[in-house]
């Protein structure tokens, strides 16, 4: 990563500084990954404060009191994050108190609020502890914000002291106690203004050029290079900041001017936007968009006619239904209209909030030998779309095991044949009446096949919903980076079409040899004659009645 950061200028004001405290010993032990400090670092430029130091601690009460004295002298503005909660090594609050020399006490407009939200009388429970949330230094102010939820005033306050703001250690109460206090940190006196680029060269071809325009510009614009080595779309992600607008519009138009044909557009939160972008396609003039149109028709006309219950989405990480989880998603976000500043890569923006509460569930019929690349964009989906992680289901004959079985928004996970999955399927979950599937008519077997139909005589019954039928392997591609969503990371290495990894291979239409003689293949979306698109996919031998196995056109999942 290259900085060029610069001094600046006496006519530039100076952010206040920040010092965060991240408390807890399961962070320390590898026990838990610590992602609440990054929320503030992404957001301190934008709130006029410069993240000065952030520091890692155990729930250990002198380290807490000694570490908070020392960062309070330090910084114009503390952070703590963790140690908050009923159980005995919940110490936060008492640290802050031992580090100003004060006592705590049991605050009783906290006793109320945390009353209310436990649903309990501290009056009889004396000894709950729960109650020791309501306990905080004697000096403690009360901070409430507004819930970007209901747009009133927050139910549960943020505990300041002094220049400290006591902040939970879970992220999702983190992340809303940020929003709580984060008017209250912004700096008036400063704004700063931002741009971002996205760039396909690698950061040693451009290192030299930002060095110079950094120099041009010191005193007045930051900038940043930030290297993706994961990313299928960009190489380096280029980010000039400064409090001066026309600075920085300067140093951006001459950025472009450089880079012009290795700068791509780029949306970094395709979900925040995925509402807007994919009914904005639907009205385009153009062959994808009038079949994301028809698609969207084909979605809209399912949900009139079922409930979240009654339906599933196939999802098997494939680039065919990942574009069908995307519009379907899409869809219920425009039905819905249910918004919620969340944090995400580039800041808060506006996500649906409550999606596993009214979205179907997803189905994945694994084969016996998965890509292992394929299971983990299954597993990144989730976080993506914000399903929980813990909706995963497995059938299990543990009867306890079998009552954490999804109401919605979950994850079903079935192995072996699709006909015997479905039909356990329909067993588990007999609410179910529809599927929706990831098919094209260019799929095998699939020519016959209608927007909506039940399945083949012979196999358990239920609807077939195939709302990309028409879509070809061109349409495909160009929905997917157009609107930046994220895909297996399979298609960036030669897999056109991907199965099990006994039957798939690279694409041999996708191979080229450098000078040096090293053999490589070139990204799916590269493909130029789409009726090889299964070219890398072995077939299969023909039984002994001289037809090839499972040859029923009914399949509901076919990773493609």
């Amino acid at each position: 990563m290259l900085r060029c950061s610069v001094v600046k200028p006496l006519s530039m004001l100076l952010p206040r500084s920040l010092g965060i405290i991240v408390i807890g010993d399961e962070i320390l032990n590898g026990g838990v990954e610590e992602v609440n400090s990054r929320i503030i670092t992404k957001n301190a430029h934008s709130l006029g404060l410069q993240v000065k130091k952030i520091s890692t601690i155990s729930d250990n009460l002198d380290a807490i009191a000694k570490e908070v004295r020392d960062f309070m002298h330090t910084f114009d503005i503390v952070l703590t994050s963790g140690g908050i909660g009923p159980t005995h090594d919940d110490v936060t609050y008492e640290g802050i108190a031992k580090a100003l020399n004060e006592d705590t006490y049991t605050h009783p407009e906290l006793v109320r609020v945390v009353e209310n939200f436990y649903g309990f009388n501290s009056s009889l429970t004396i000894s709950d502890p729960r109650t020791r949330l309501a306990r905080v230094p004697k000096s403690s102010e009360l901070v409430y914000g507004i819930d970007n939820w209901t747009g009133r005033q927050s139910y549960f306050p943020v505990v300041k002291v002094l220049n400290i703001y006591a902040l939970p250690g879970v992220p999702r109460l983190f992340r809303t106690s940020f929003e709580i206090i984060r008017e209250h940190l912004r700096d008036p006196r400063i704004q700063f203004h931002s741009r971002s680029l996205f760039v396909t060269l690698d950061e040693n071809c451009i290192a030299t050029f930002l060095v110079e325009l950094a120099q041009k510009y010191k005193g007045d614009v930051n900038i940043g290079s930030y290297p993706a080595f994961n990313n299928s779309y960009y190489r380096v992600r280029i980010v000039l900041d400064s409090q001066s607008a026309i600075s920085l519009n300067a140093a951006y138009e001459e950025a472009k001017q450089f880079l012009c044909s290795a700068i791509i557009s780029y949306e970094p939160n395709p979900i925040v936007k995925a509402c807007q972008a994919v009914y904005e396609l639907a009205k385009e003039d153009s062959p994808l968009g009038c079949h994301v149109a028809k698609s969207i028709g084909i979605i809209e006309s399912a949900l009139d006619q079922y409930t979240p219950p009654e339906l599933v989405v196939g999802f098997n990480g494939g680039k065919d239904c990942t574009v069908l989880l995307h519009l379907i998603y899409a869809v219920y976000c425009h039905r819905s209209g249910h918004k919620l500043e969340v944090e995400t890569d580039t800041g808060s923006a506006p996500v649906p909030s409550d999606l596993p509460s009214f979205f179907p569930n997803l189905m994945y019929i694994r084969s016996r030998s998965v890509f292992p690349e394929l299971e983990n964009f299954v597993q990144q989906t989730l976080q993506f779309y914000h399903l929980s992680a813990s909706s995963i289901w497995r059938p299990t004959s543990n009867l306890a095991e079998q009552k954490k079985i999804p109401v919605l928004g979950g994850l079903i996970i079935y192995e072996g044949e699709i006909k015997g999955c479905l039909a356990d399927l329909l067993k588990d979950f007999p609410k179910v009446r529809g599927v929706f599937m990831g098919t094209r008519h260019s799929d095998p077997r699939s020519a016959h096949l209608t927007s909506m139909c039940m399945t083949d005589t012979g196999w358990p019954q239920v609807l077939r919903i195939n709302p990309l039928l028409e879509w070809t392997y061109e349409d495909v591609w160009q929905f997917l980076r157009q609107l930046s969503l994220p895909y297996c990371s399979l298609y960036d290495v030669g897999y056109t079409s991907i199965g099990s990894m006994e039957d798939t291979h690279p694409n041999p239409e996708l191979r080229y040899v450098t000078e040096s003689g090293r053999t490589g293949y070139r990204p799916a979306y590269l493909l130029t004659d789409s009726s090889l698109e299964r070219s890398g996919r072995r077939r299969r031998l023909p039984n002994s009645t001289g037809h090839a196995p499972n040859k029923d056109p009914t399949p509901t999942a076919n990773t493609s």
